[in-house]
């Protein structure tokens, strides 16, 4: 046996012989060109195999290769890969940073371009801009990131998205843009990790975005994710913890102030005194002491009673694995997030995965296969927690003494509702997979087929629970918040195909001539099914399950969609001697959504640059780097206008019949809207004149845009005889014009080890309505010829009335006027205040939006700082600021408390009243639409601030690790803006307050 083990053993000490001397040793140090600096983790293989290394922190390498490798292969993030031979000595390799600024290259339409080749409005940001915001959705992440692009929120709830508009107004419909998610279209940008994302580009002109035809009218965004490159090879996790906070949150009256409050607008309205007595209001403190059950002896602060939680917690795990070898590049990621809220029963979860793989099959044929999957989980409570708390005032009880709920006001208890009266679920389940093959059988030539498939499977479930209250003495009431428990469950299915195929030419020929020409088919395919289902009259109310409610009342439902779209498109584009540049582009498109003989449409753009810098009496500016002037034109279309608007379809009721002394319910159909055939596509025409430049050696960049768009048959609900029995068609007839400017500075420098760059945008798009066929949408938002989109409408103010004599001798708007309402100005000079009196008060939309970032990095220690804001809006104080008493009993913001007209005011005093007089008789006038409650909305945010600190890979490099960093963060930090201290300039009416969130995280990478 000991025999044979040292046979063994020598054999084994043999074959390690062998194998040394048929390898050997590389060493050798990496080091930056510019600098001279070492450069730490920079991936060292043989190309084909699995065999490498890293350099450590003085970026040094030692590697132990078969003696038959020729070449190794020397890759780092963000520099150019390298091939180098090898030769007998330690090697000294100097590495270039990846081509930046003018040099990048650039996603666009259906392939990529260097930036200075572009002739289009196209802005990019990189992976830092996006995952540096530190938030869980990418929308956000756009906000304040590129000039012309509006995103907008109106809420800090878990999960919660933001909107993004792309220069301003498009269409009098869906102005939102296509988000393109690696040349597929998704319906959502947020069903992407931020931390995946590579890359955004956003086609902001007609020129760029004609390529995508009908779906291009109001701007097309381009995301890319990341991919795995040769010679990688990790494990990142990444951990963050973060706490929410409310940025702002309304205050209101305690009760004692709203007695008095109500008291004194029962007396205005005519009521000989209140109806809470004084002594109630001046022994309250010892009322509320010896009777809390008592009616009206509370004092309950109800957003205190309904946001249990000050600070709500996020949470976040991310996990990458990344590989790259020869022949298959792998790059998967798994994240989960939650968000919690300020009270109960809100969260919000997801958990996405993705998996990217690049397959090079043979020297002239390569494939993609990516596969990624994303789940929802979202818990809401039924009704809005935040309005309730904020119009229920403070006499209403949320508790008696012995624990149990309170009636409130006749069993509208905000907290028994939070916590008692049921939940809805949403679970939101994408699975997507994305086949790529790229065949190059010359040179020059790629020919690339696309098949993409995704599967949206969704359910929801809606349990509207009865609450029974008792009264204070413990005895059953006759109040409830409803009259029964509701179970609503709902299943939607849908499907998603694309398909494309590619032919994309590219060849640089003597002399200076370039040339490009893409050639693409395209088809596109959606169906869409729901079911529903609902029951009530539930004896259980824990078992939200069908078969539990009452079969007498029950109720379901089905619907189902389909679509297609098929696509032609083409581009070619020259330069010469990369200083002249012209490109075109056609798409022809074919919708199901319009009648046979109007589904076709074309859709054409040109552009041309020229690079001024490139001349030869240009060459002798030093300080001039690059400078290039561009022109486009084109057309795009938009076909998001319903799946059969030009068929007649039938809607269908239930009706209740008296048939041989029975109710029976019998169904019934009819056509409700008038079809009309030849509707067609909306079609938006741009033209765009811009500049490139950059200065000092490419420190200073400079973008600047500006356009013309107009958006011609803009469907309208046009006016039809009443006697044909239809509701009003919509038909191809309205114009809308937009015009607008952009600016993008950018400078990048370092000083030593110091880099820092600092970047700036700047965009301001005004609408006008050019013609409407007469028709107007009339509000306190209003559209019509002449106006801008949703213009405020309404009466011009001057003041408030200050005695019956003054009113009694002006114009009035109703005979309810009286000293201490707003008065308004007669324009027509009419002797009374009508709706003709009513004009445009200025747009609503935002004006001047702008935005920007700081970063810095040395030796291991990064910041950055990013901000937004607006320059010029209007907005109409939200009705929870500054209007007393919603719904007749509601609370009063303490914001008008001290600053309303009151008859136990001075005239001074009420000189100097900022509000009108309490009263409900005169709702109808002082708070109509009005520029008495427009202010000026604008406001500047930091959105976010981040310190990091990466450890000195000496540190860690013994434990197997990378690269480790810490970091703390905050998002929506503060804002400066013109609204009450305890309002948000961002937050919607009753909406989840906005937060500010304080993070804390690691990212570690083996």
């Amino acid at each position: 046996m000991k025999k044979q083990l040292l046979y063994v053993l020598s054999g084994l000490l043999l074959f390690y012989g062998q194998a040394m001397a048929q390898s050997k040793s590389v060493t050798g140090k990496v080091m930056d060109v510019l600098n001279n600096q070492p450069l730490a983790g920079v991936s060292i293989t043989i190309p084909g195999t699995v065999t490498g290394t890293t350099t450590d922190s003085a970026g040094l390498f030692q590697l132990q290769v078969p003696a038959s490798a020729k070449v190794i292969q020397v890759s780092l993030i963000n520099y150019l890969t390298q091939t180098i031979e090898i030769n007998g000595g330690p090697m000294s390799i100097l590495l270039t940073a990846a081509a930046k600024g003018l040099d990048e290259v650039v996603v666009v339409g259906y392939g990529t371009q260097k930036k200075k080749d572009l002739t289009g409005a196209v802005s990019t940001i990189g992976a830092k801009d996006i995952g540096g915001r530190q938030t869980i959705q990418v929308s956000e992440a756009l906000q304040g990131s590129i000039a012309g692009v509006s995103v907008t929120r109106s809420s800090g709830a878990p999960g919660a998205g933001a909107s993004i508009l792309i220069r301003g107004i498009t269409t009098l419909g869906a102005n939102n843009p296509l988000i393109i998610l690696d040349g597929v279209p998704v319906s959502n940008i947020d069903n992407v990790n931020p931390n995946d994302v590579e890359n955004i580009t956003v086609l902001k002109d007609a020129a760029s975005a004609a390529i995508y035809g009908s779906r291009g009218a109001a701007g097309v965004v381009l995301v890319t994710t990341k991919r795995a490159r040769n010679g990688q090879s990790s494990l990142e996790y990444n951990y963050e913890y973060g706490v929410q906070k409310a940025t702002a949150l309304p205050e209101y009256a305690d009760a004692p102030d709203y007695m008095r409050y109500f008291n004194e607008q029962a007396t205005n309205d005519g009521a000989s005194t209140g109806p809470y007595p004084i002594a109630f209001i001046n022994n309250f403190a010892d009322s509320n002491r010896l009777y809390p059950d008592k009616f009206p002896f509370s004092n309950t602060n109800w957003q205190k009673t309904i946001m249990t939680e000050k600070y709500a917690p996020r949470y976040r795990h991310d996990l990458v694995f990344t590989m790259g070898t020869g022949k298959i590049k792998t790059k998967a990621s798994l994240g989960y997030s939650r968000s919690d809220a300020f009270y109960d029963h809100y969260s919000y979860e997801r958990y996405l995965f993705r998996i990217n793989n690049d397959l090079q099959i043979n020297n002239k044929l390569s494939a993609n296969l990516d596969v990624a999957y994303k789940r929802t989980h979202t818990e809401s409570p039924i009704g809005n927690p935040i309005y309730e708390s904020r119009v229920m005032p403070a006499i209403y009880d949320d508790y008696y003494a012995n624990g149990n709920y309170a009636l409130a006001k006749d069993g509208r208890n905000p907290i028994a509702q939070l916590n008692e009266g049921g939940t809805a679920k949403t679970y939101l389940n994408q699975i997507t997979g994305r086949l790529v093959f790229n065949f190059k059988p010359i040179q020059d030539l790629t020919l690339t087929a696309l098949l993409s498939p995704t599967f949206d499977l969704d359910k929801s479930k809606t349990f509207s629970k009865r609450i029974p209250f008792t009264n204070p003495d413990g005895s059953p009431s006759a109040f409830s918040n409803q009259a029964r428990s509701i179970l609503t469950e709902g299943r939607t299915d849908n499907l998603a195909i694309t398909g494309q195929l590619l032919a994309d030419y590219t060849k640089d020929f003597k002399g200076g001539h370039s040339l490009g020409i893409l050639g693409g088919y395209e088809e596109l395919y959606n169906f869409n099914e729901s079911l529903g289902a609902s029951r009530s009259g539930f004896a259980l109310t824990d078992f939200p399950y069908l078969n539990a409610g009452s079969q007498e009342l029950r109720d379901n439902s089905g619907s189902a969609s389909e679509s297609a779209l098929r696509s032609f498109f083409g581009r070619v584009k020259y330069d010469f001697n990369s200083k002249y540049y012209i490109q075109g582009n056609l798409r022809y498109d074919k919708s199901s959504r319009f009648g046979k003989q109007f589904r076709d449409a074309l859709f054409p753009s040109v552009s041309a640059g020229w690079a001024v810098s490139e001349e030869s009496f240009m060459k002798d500016l030093n300080w001039l780097s690059y400078l290039k002037l561009r022109g486009s034109y084109g057309e795009v279309g938009n076909e998001r206008i319903g799946n059969y608007p030009y068929q007649a379809t039938i809607s269908f009721t239930n009706a209740l019949f008296y048939q041989n002394g029975v109710v029976v319910p019998l169904n019934g159909g009819a056509q409700v809207d008038y079809a009309v055939e030849n509707i067609s596509w909306e079609t938006t025409r741009t033209i765009d004149v811009g500049v490139d430049a950059a200065f000092l050696k490419n420190r200073l960049t400079v973008t600047a845009d500006y356009y013309q768009k107009r958006t011609y048959d803009i469907l309208l609900a046009l006016d039809i005889p009443l006697y044909l029995g239809y509701e009003k068609p919509s038909q191809n007839a309205g114009t809308l014009d937009v015009k607008g400017w952009e600016l993008e500075v950018g400078w990048k420098d370092h000083v030593g080890k110091l880099n820092y760059s600092v970047a700036f945008n700047i965009a301001d798009a005004r609408s006008t309505i050019i013609d409407m066929k007469g028709t107007q949408l009339l509000g306190a938002q209003s559209t019509f010829k002449g106006s801008e989109f949703n213009e405020w409408f309404g009466y011009r103010s001057n003041g408030l009335y200050q005695s019956a004599a003054d009113t009694a001798g002006s114009p009035k708007l109703n005979s309810n006027v009286s000293p201490g309402d707003v008065r308004y100005v007669d324009i027509n000079k009419d002797g009374k205040i009508t709706p003709d009196d009513k004009q445009l008060l200025g747009g609503s939309l935002p004006r001047y939006l702008y935005g920007g970032n700081i970063r810095a990095d040395y030796k291991g220690f990064d910041i950055g700082l990013s901000f937004q804001g607006i320059g010029k809006k209007l907005t109409r104080l939200s009705g929870e600021i500054v209007q007393p008493f919603a719904e007749a009993f509601g609370n009063v913001p303490q914001e008008i408390a001290g600053k309303f007209w009151s008859k136990s005011n001075t005239p001074e005093q009420n000189l100097q009243a900022r509000y009108p007089r309490l009263s409900t008789r005169s709702i109808s006038n002082n708070y109509e639409m009005s520029d008495f409650w427009l202010v000026n909305g604008a406001y500047f945010r930091i959105k976010n601030l981040t310190l990091g600190y990466t450890l000195k890979q000496e540190l860690v490099k013994k434990a197997g690790i990378q690269s480790l960093r810490f970091y703390v963060s905050a998002n929506d930090l503060f804002a400066i803006h013109h609204f009450p201290n305890y309002w948000d300039p961002e937050a919607g009416t009753s909406s989840y307050p906005i937060v500010t969130t304080i993070m804390a995280g690691a990212t570690v990478r083996f």
